[in-house]
């Protein structure tokens, strides 16, 4: 076998009719990958696009907090946002979920209605135990297998379970806004 037969995860062989021979490499990851000194007859790896600067989050991570004490958190990602409101609900954290993490949309449905948009806060503090049900089954936010992940409105899209996976859940699926260049929660979907 040849060296490049052992480093390649997958190499295509196709024989068309003709005699033609087409090669494509799947996968060039081996191993002798990160050893120092190895060498290897398959070209390096492309790296992937980069995302454009307004999806990364920064090298600190998600949750930033300056010298000051200001946080700042970053959903770059559904997945980051149910992060985010698990860990400000947890930590009793109201301020920095009503300004950072709770979409404009539904601040101002709260205040149309005369209604503090802090009750939204409250609401999740009483429910977390249902918040952590419903996470439970989307572990990985948008890109859990199995869950729909649909547009319904500008920068508005749902994440809803499968009908067979919510028996006794309260929420089945989490509405969020992108909104500022970040996830924001718009609400969570009820089981009716």
């Amino acid at each position: 076998m040849t060296l490049r037969l052992l480093t390649a995860a997958l190499l295509i062989v196709l024989s068309p009719v003709g005699g033609c021979r087409y090669e494509r490499i799947v996968s060039q990851s081996g191993l002798l990958v990160g050893l120092e000194g190895a060498q290897s007859g398959i070209p390096p790896k492309r790296e992937s696009r980069p995302l454009p600067d307004f999806l990364r989050t920064p090298d600190e991570g998600i949750r930033v907090e300056d010298e000051d004490g200001t946080v700042t958190l970053y959903s770059k990602s559904v997945r980051q946002l149910m992060t985010h409101i698990v860990t400000t609900v947890g930590n009793g954290e109201r301020e920095l979920f009503l300004e950072q993490l709770l979409s404009e949309r539904t601040r101002d449905e709260f205040v149309e209605r005369g209604l503090d948009p802090g009750l939204a806060f409250d609401e999740l503090v009483n429910r977390q135990r249902d918040i952590g049900r419903l996470f439970y089954f989307m572990p990985m936010g948008e890109f859990t297998p199995g869950v729909y992940y649909e547009t319904i409105g500008r920068n508005v899209f749902r994440l809803r379970l499968p009908n067979k996976t919510h028996d006794g859940l309260y929420w089945i699926g989490i509405d969020v806004v992108f909104e500022d260049y970040n996830y924001r929660l718009r609400w969570f979907l009820p089981n009716r």
